[in-house]
């Protein structure tokens, strides 16, 4: 019975080896689509926050404490990109 078993494992090695090869690369290609992905997502959301536009309006204050003086609730956050109080500082 173990003759049977060191023969059985004899005849499927080459078989192994290729299926551990194969389950490394799935799991390569796995960790560079998750990676991938992950920089993908990173841009767009960095993108959407340099839309913000406090820091350009003539009501931020940059303080920590009064962000802004009309929105504070909303400054410096998604919510102040349609801003409709937002205006340009005057230099």
């Amino acid at each position: 019975m173990l003759q049977f078993a060191v023969d059985l494992v004899s005849l499927f090695k080459p078989v192994i080896l290729q299926l551990r090869f194969v389950t490394a690369c799935f799991l390569l290609g796995l960790f560079g689509w998750s990676l991938a992905g992950l920089v993908m997502d990173t841009v767009a959301r960095a993108r959407k926050m340099h839309q913000i536009p406090c820091t350009k309006c003539r009501f931020f204050t940059g303080d920590y404490r009064l962000k802004c003086t009309v929105n504070p609730s909303i400054a410096n956050t998604e919510e102040a990109i349609n801003c409709p109080d937002c205006q340009k500082k005057l230099i």
